[in-house]
């Protein structure tokens, strides 16, 4: 077994882990603290007098004298956006590789799988957005998930190209068993171990991660290399280097691109429908705000009913007829207190003291409880405007779509599945069929009968510790896939043989290698899939073997000398020897030194590959070659 290193003990990662924390812990030690600072009051303060005259609503810009609250969710949110997108978009490596696995690993799934399996500082996070959620709500929905983020800034520039309010939407009663069926669902995977299958389609962070790499990365390099052209234009070439452009399979580029087809239908007409339905981390967050102890309430003495929160809602979590608010699917965006005129939305303590105090008060004073009729009489200027009272028909169709796109795609990736199967009829296992490095080297056969070569097992990432761990495990962010510098990790369509494997990280020797002196993948990764590695651990870890068909080799194809594999390969695994019934040295294995890098594969020359190398089911310790030094011929009595 390789050695684990410590998981990032050095300063710089303290300081950056305290920093990315900063946010969370600001907004709780806020409500703490200074609570007249966001006008919070109890449930048992007394109701203040109904105005004599019900006045129209007022205009009211959103954008003049904006609560504390609502200014820092808009910087935290703005902060935490722009580093989550750099982090993946980073095509010239210009972030640390500790600051990209700090803004990704306190992202709450990512922060709970490390928290049950490799413990490090950075698990803490989900405690603390439990904690933070129990306090004042589901602040992480609308300042730390950057999927969330995301889906304001598609409301918004909705609403631009519409001219219209970001929102008109009216109360929804909640899809309570549609939600809590799904986080049901994957609660009992990852208890049963495959959870990585449910957590890849539903994780909010794991998808923002490959709507950001596969989408948006590509077409941040193209920007690059057009501004790259205009500086060679003006004689200035090295001002912006020109970078490889790579886009993804399409295997690997539509689901992303489903997903992101969907949250554009569902926030421009819903807003935050997604986070509500269908995202788990969104339902189990809901369970816990229900009881926060700081909540937003209604005033019923005071609210007008105008409609002017409803058109500020992303969450349609505000029943302006009972005059009561779900609190299990407000976002905390805070922007409905921002816009009442009245003060009627406020925060509330909500606390085991304010909920005794309330029912004493109801026990106390019956007349309390007798409605007052004249509040109750029907006034035609305070009914909820029409436009809001009822959804447009736009929103049912754009839902209808979005679940008839869902059901499609899924058909359409199973048939893809089982015509791939019957074609390839079976694929061999990862770790089945490995041989010892000399099975391959056989010089009888025809060009087709090197099953090891053509159908090589999956190779996984360094730290993987195993295939069934990784798949378990990861979530698919493809965090790893952008941060690589040699560009050897890829996505997976179906090369892993199931739709678990989805989307999840390989090693494609056939564009690069894995460098024996780089740790990256390990470093960044955010929930526990590769554990990180200390650098001489990784350079003894073996992720597969190389298998060889002398047949292909261009040595006796063609004749032609060759010996790049050799060259290239970092451990002295393979080298040039001789061979029976062929004159000239041949590439020869030894797989106990080899560590299934793929410098040997890539640096092939022969067409198909005459070395390929296999993945292991397990990683193993590979053995050091340790050569023997030849001793000095020098004596004393030399003649010069």
């Amino acid at each position: 077994m390789a050695c684990i290193a410590p998981a990032h003990n050095t300063p710089v990662f303290s300081l950056f882990s305290h920093f990315s924390l900063f946010t969370l812990f600001t907004l709780l030690t806020l409500f703490t603290f200074h609570p007249s600072l966001f006008s919070i009051s109890t449930v048992s303060a007394k109701p203040t007098a109904a105005p004599n005259k019900r006045t129209p609503a007022k205009s009211h810009d959103t954008t003049k004298g904006l609560p504390a609250l609502r200014r820092t969710r808009i910087a935290a949110a703005a902060l935490v956006f722009v580093i989550a997108l750099a982090a993946f978009i980073d095509y010239r490596d210009f972030f640390p590789n500790h600051l990209k696995h700090i803004i990704t690993s306190v992202q709450f799934v990512p922060s709970a799988l490390t928290f049950a399996g490799a413990f490090h500082a950075t698990s803490l996070a989900c405690l603390v957005i439990l904690g933070i959620t129990l306090a004042i709500g589901r602040a992480y929905c609308s300042m730390l998930c950057p999927l969330g983020i995301l889906q304001d800034i598609i409301s918004r520039i909705s609403a631009k190209i519409r001219r219209a309010a970001p929102y008109k939407l009216p109360h929804k009663k909640p899809q309570n068993i549609l939600r809590y069926s799904i986080l049901g669902a994957v609660i009992l995977a990852l208890v049963a171990g495959w959870g990585g299958l449910l957590l890849t389609w539903l994780d909010p962070y794991s998808n923002f991660g490959r709507i950001a790499s596969t989408l948006l990365r590509p077409l941040a390099v193209v920007v690059n290399n057009i501004g790259a052209t205009i500086a060679t234009a003006l004689n200035h070439p090295a001002a912006i280097p020109q970078v490889k452009v790579t886009f993804a399979a399409a295997g690997v580029l539509l689901p992303p691109l489903l997903i992101l087809t969907a949250l554009v239908i569902m926030a421009a007409f819903r807003g935050r429908l997604w986070c509500n339905t269908l995202c788990p981390v969104g339902a189990a967050l809901g369970l816990v705000s229900r009881r926060a102890l700081w909540r937003i309430s209604l005033d019923k003495t005071t609210c007008r009913k105008c409609g002017a929160c409803l058109r500020t809602c992303k969450s349609q979590c505000i029943d302006l007829r009972a005059g009561e608010v779900d609190f299990s699917r407000c976002v905390a965006c805070y922007d409905c207190v921002s816009v009442c005129d009245e003060h009627s939305i406020k925060y509330r303590w909500h606390g085991l003291r304010a909920r005794r105090e309330s029912h004493d008060t109801q026990t106390s004073n019956p007349k309390s409880q007798i409605p007052n009729p004249k509040l109750q009489t029907p006034n035609p200027k305070s009914q909820i405007p029409a436009t809001i009272a009822r959804p447009p028909s736009s929103n049912r169709r754009a839902f209808i779509t979005t679940a008839a796109t869902g059901t499609l795609a899924a058909i359409g990736t199973t048939a893809y599945l089982a015509t791939r199967r019957i074609a390839q009829n079976e694929t061999p296992a990862p770790g089945k069929g490995r041989g010892n490095g000399h099975d391959g080297g056989n010089t009888q056969g025809s060009r087709h009968d090197f099953p090891l070569l053509d159908h090589p097992a999956v190779v996984t990432p360094p730290g993987a510790a195993s295939t069934a761990h990784m798949l378990a495990q990861c979530t698919a962010c493809q965090l790893c896939v952008s941060a690589c510098p040699s560009r050897v990790i890829e996505p997976a369509v179906l090369q892993y043989g199931s739709l678990t494997g989805l989307m999840k990280p390989r090693l494609d020797f056939n564009k690069s290698f894995c460098n024996i002196n780089c740790t990256v993948c390990t470093d960044v990764c955010p929930d526990g899939a590769l554990t990180p590695l200390a650098l001489e651990a990784k350079q003894t870890t073996r992720l597969g073997l190389a298998h060889v068909a002398h047949p292909r080799c261009i040595i006796v194809q063609d004749g032609t000398a060759c010996g790049a594999c050799a060259e290239l390969c970092p451990t002295a695994a393979l080298q040039m020897k001789k061979v029976p019934h062929h004159p000239d040295p041949l590439p020869v294995v030894d797989p106990r030194y080899c560590i299934g890098c793929g410098a040997c594969q890539y640096a092939c020359p022969t067409h198909p590959k005459a070395i390929v190398v296999g993945g292991v089911a397990t990683h193993e310790k590979a053995e050091v070659l340790v050569q023997e030094q030849v001793e000095s011929t020098t004596t004393e009595d030399f003649a010069f």
